[in-house]
């Protein structure tokens, strides 16, 4: 029976791991929830259904920018006799108020925390990382892989690229495996998903030369189905892409949330609206991004229409192969409950 550490439980992420948990088959004595949030608790029912399945319920609470965390779990493995500890790392700042974030949080925090496990007490070690760290596809079809090298583009993307290979550098990789994920969609979103489907439903979310360029997605649920995979069983390489089949078009996905909003909302558009910005818009707002971060500062609205008419695809083929009980679930098939969740639909 293993104990299962999730950093960062709070989070969108996290969220999918514990109901994951739940909805599986894996054998979990205990599930320890780490969040910065003092006042973060589960709901009511998923308690109960933990309880059901026999897994105990730990928090855990400590911040990973000064290093308590490492602290408050020492205790809790000596509290609970815990002698072998699995841990899924979701821990990072996307969108912080100053670039310096970036590393004391992704970075700096990861390897303070890293340092200070009990290495005895460590079984399995699986870090979330990102698209960022490779920057944009050379190509619009040249897909990222494993051995795809990095090329970031501003903090968030440096910062995840240090902290892969740190944790390359432990040579380490029975222990350790990094998961790399693109564009999240899926249920329980933040306020940011929300904003986009909303504004993309409402045809005011812009789109560069008409939405030719691609994009990777995952659902978070998918996302923590391979983060499970690869912490609780025997897996072959230390480094996999996490992804959607194929990539989809902007265009693709704003017609699609469109689409599926219409329908629900028994509104008809004439046409596809959304605000179309120029060939080269993307770009150009992609250096002044780069020029904002040098300087030591981040603004998210600046950040994401720099990326937003790039091509930023990747294969997870690798993962595919190997991890067959994998049963996926693609945008099409959860907008429907994603656009719910956002105009508030069904209650």
């Amino acid at each position: 029976m293993r104990t299962l550490l999730v950093t960062g439980a709070n989070g969108w992420l996290g969220r999918s791991i514990i109901e994951e948990t739940i909805s599986s088959n894996y054998k979990i004595e205990s599930l320890i929830l780490h969040s910065n949030d003092q006042n973060f608790l589960l709901t009511k029912n998923l308690e109960k259904h933990l309880k059901k399945k026999g897994i105990r319920l730990i928090y855990l609470y400590g911040c990973l920018k000064n290093g308590s965390i490492s602290d408050n779990l020492e205790i809790c493995l000596d509290e609970y006799s815990i002698s072998k500890l699995s841990i899924i790392y979701t821990s990072s700042v996307i969108h912080p108020s100053k670039k310096s974030d970036f590393f004391d949080i992704n970075f700096y925090g990861l390897v303070k925390f890293y340092k200070n496990i009990n290495r005895n007490k460590l079984d399995k070690f699986t870090y979330i990382s990102s698209n960022s760290p490779f920057g944009f596809n050379p190509k619009k079809y040249q897909h990222f892989d494993e051995d795809s090298p990095y090329l970031p583009h501003g903090g968030y993307g440096e910062s995840k690229k240090k902290a892969e290979i740190f944790l390359k550098n432990q040579n380490n990789p029975k222990k350790i495996t990094i998961l790399r994920a693109p564009w999240f969609h899926g249920k329980n979103m933040p306020d940011r998903q929300k904003n986009f489907l909303k504004k993309s439903a409402l045809g005011r979310f812009p789109i560069i030369n008409n939405g030719k360029n691609t994009r990777s997605l995952v659902n978070t649920s998918d996302l923590a189905k391979a983060a499970l995979n690869v912490t609780l069983l025997d897996r072959k390489s230390d480094v996999y892409w996490i992804s959607e089949k194929s990539p989809y078009s902007m265009f693709y996905i704003l017609k699609k949330i469109q689409k599926v909003f219409c329908k629900k909302s028994n509104k008809e558009f004439v046409r596809t609206r959304y605000l179309n910005l120029p060939l080269g818009f993307s770009s150009i707002i992609f250096i002044l991004d780069m020029i904002v971060q040098k300087v030591g500062f981040y603004n998210i609205y600046i950040h994401v229409l720099g990326e937003l008419g790039q091509n930023i695809n990747c294969k997870s083929e690798k993962y595919r192969n190997e991890f067959k009980n994998h049963k996926w679930t693609d945008f099409d098939e959860s907008i429907s409950e994603e656009i719910d969740e956002v105009f508030s639909f069904k209650n």
